[in-house]
């Protein structure tokens, strides 16, 4: 569609969707549910035309868009997708119209409700196309208000601790990222926080290291990376289902995209110094957190520590400086998003029923509510990496590509495979199978409305797992151009050390003969 700005269009449309909610009247439910609905699901639609205008080979930014926006401090409004940025805005798109349709009976202030889910989506999606840094600060801070807002207002009884916590623990992160853009921007001449105009500023050592250092505190905390990860079980306990969903399946992936999209590239020598060092703390969160998921008695606070194991494999693959690994990397991403966030869908709906999520007072469920029970099955497997579906695609290619670079992170994150499938099946077998007990007496199966967000989500677990070449075919050369120019960067980096060291040398031995000379 030459001339249609079509990356713009994904951002106003349920930007202007949530305009629209918030100028119905209250009372208005069925208005409101249906401009929430049309909103989202125009927008995925839209974004499905990005497929056709793509070009899978192509490492570089497509679809570009490019205006001023504040011309006297060098700030433009630039916009532009890569297979990287390509699948996880999809992942967005495709998340939120079924995300509204699980919610469809909120009846909690509904105007606000749906207001935010839709402003929520533009802001992410924003992040995701944003070339100009300060651009996308502006969208990684806006994101923070309506996910603060669907946490707070509509979400458990310690809400307020949770939203708070994940406010600020997101804004800290985000302000020292804002003083490592701006040192870069000043480094610049100070004339464009264009990200190709950034990326190209000449660095020390000492000054990428500590640049790396704050750019990591900001999507460390997003992955979440251990240590930096205890914001995420209280806020996916205390958020509303629409919250967890989005949260686990979207939000989270702003991490693992800023390390690709601005860590390696802007700092490769302090990505290469550093990266043993993330390796262990990837390692360490795949363990920690299956090790806690398994000691969880609440199932959406198990699914939570869960994202914590399972993310810590997208810091591996993206820090093993491996194209397989860092192509898994993403992959790994979008499935996690898909799996996990189907775990959040089905859990509400559990608790809609009966208002707990204690593992003890279910028993039997797969006898009581045969469709529910066989849908969680699925997406248990797909959470575990069962081959066949789509953990696996994601899971394997890190471990190879980590193995190569790392042997020991890559044998000790296998374990965390293990743990997964103890962690979920036996939470699995304690609810869902032996006599019918407790809650399951009388547990009501899915709904068709319920079974229909359910049904796309188990059909692309599927689809991925057996055929995930045409996710590989979009983010291979993105991430292969990402790696490639990292290792170039830090050959020359090193080579340009050793010359220095061996001038220094030289100078030192001439010095000492000359001295030595009558």
């Amino acid at each position: 569609m030459p001339g249609f700005p079509l990356l713009t269009a994904l951002i106003a449309v349920p930007a202007v969707a949530a305009a629209v909610v918030a100028l119905l009247p209250s009372t208005a439910r069925g208005a409101l549910r249906a401009a929430a609905a049309a909103g989202t699901g125009a927008t995925f639609l839209l974004s499905l035309l990005m497929l056709t205008d793509f070009t899978a080979g192509d490492a570089g930014f497509q679809l570009g868009e490019q205006v001023a926006w504040i011309p006297q401090w060098g700030i433009t409004y630039r916009l532009g997708v890569d297979g990287i940025s390509l699948l996880l805005v999809l992942l967005t798109t495709f998340m939120f119209p079924l995300t509204v349709l699980a919610a469809w009976e909120h009846t909690d202030r509904p105007k606000g409700f749906f207001a935010s889910l839709l402003a929520l989506e533009a802001a992410l999606i924003g992040v995701f196309w944003a070339l100009d840094v300060i651009l996308f600060y502006v969208f990684f801070v806006a994101m923070l208000v309506p996910m603060y807002a669907l946490i707070g207002i509509w979400g458990g009884s310690n809400r307020r601790y949770a939203s708070v916590k994940f406010f600020l623990y997101t804004l800290v992160g985000g302000l020292l990222m804002l003083v490592a853009i701006l040192y870069l921007y000043f480094k610049a001449g100070a004339t464009s926080f264009d990200y190709d105009v950034l990326a190209g500023v000449a660095l020390t050592g000492t000054e990428q290291l500590w640049l790396f250092l704050a750019f990591f505190a900001a999507f460390a905390i997003k992955v979440p990376l251990f240590p930096f990860h205890t914001w995420l079980p209280d806020a996916h306990t205390e958020a509303p289902t629409a919250g967890s969903v989005i949260l686990a399946a979207v939000m989270l992936k702003i991490g693992g995209y800023g390390f690709l999209r601005f860590s390696l590239p802007y700092f490769p020598e302090a990505t290469e110094r550093l990266a043993p060092v993330i390796l262990a703390l990837g390692v360490i969160g795949v363990l920690y957190g299956a090790l806690v998921a398994m000691m969880q008695s609440d199932i959406k606070r198990l699914v939570a520590y869960s994202s914590v194991s399972h993310l810590g494999f997208v810091a591996l693959g993206v820090f093993a400086l491996n194209p397989i690994g860092a192509a898994g990397s993403v992959v790994q991403m979008v499935n996690h998003g898909l799996s996990t966030g189907a775990l959040f869908l089905l859990i509400g709906f559990l608790y809609e029923r009966t208002h707990s999520r204690a593992i003890s007072e279910y028993s039997g469920l797969l006898r009581s509510a045969p469709i529910f029970g066989g849908l969680f099955l699925v997406t248990v497997m797909s959470s575990i990496a069962l081959p066949g579906l789509n953990g696996f695609v994601g899971e394997f290619p890190i471990l190879l590509g980590t193995f190569a670079t790392s042997r020991w992170a890559a044998v000790a994150a296998a374990f965390g495979v293990i743990l997964a499938a103890l962690y979920l099946l036996w939470a699995y077998q304690r609810m869902f199978h032996g006599p019918v007990e407790g809650r399951a007496v009388g547990f009501a199966d899915l709904r068709p409305r319920e079974i229909a967000v359910m049904v796309p989500l188990v059909a692309l677990m599927l689809g991925i797992g057996l055929y995930p070449q045409p996710l590989y075919d979009r983010v291979n050369p993105a991430v292969e151009q990402i790696v490639a120019d990292v290792r170039a960067r830090t050959d020359v980096a090193a080579a340009d050390e050793a010359a220095a060291d061996e001038a220094a040398t030289d100078e030192a031995a001439t010095d000492e003969a000359q001295e030595g000379s009558p």
